[in-house]
């Protein structure tokens, strides 16, 4: 292990947990902007034709799939972090 104030700053296991990180995060707050700007929409569309109701919970929860992808590539990265062990 190299030393934390002359040894590289960042190694190549934590660059993949930072990653994982960033990709779980980005992930879930792109599916949550999503979902809130479709329930909105949706709202004034069901509070207008309630007939539509069914066919909008689908859109509404299609973009929760984007969170699931992030949380499968964290988990890789993850997984790939892992200290080979020689």
């Amino acid at each position: 292990m190299a030393d934390p104030v002359s040894g590289p700053f960042l190694t190549a296991e934590g660059a993949m947990a930072i990653g994982a990180g960033m990709a779980m995060g980005l992930s879930a707050f792109a599916a949550a902007w999503s979902q809130g700007t479709l329930g909105s929409s949706a709202m004034g569309v069901v509070a207008e034709r309630p007939e539509f109701e069914k066919n909008i919970l689908i859109y509404i929860v299609l973009p929760e799939v984007l969170a699931v992808f992030g949380f499968l590539v964290a988990v890789l990265l993850w997984l790939n972090s892992a200290p080979a062990a020689h």
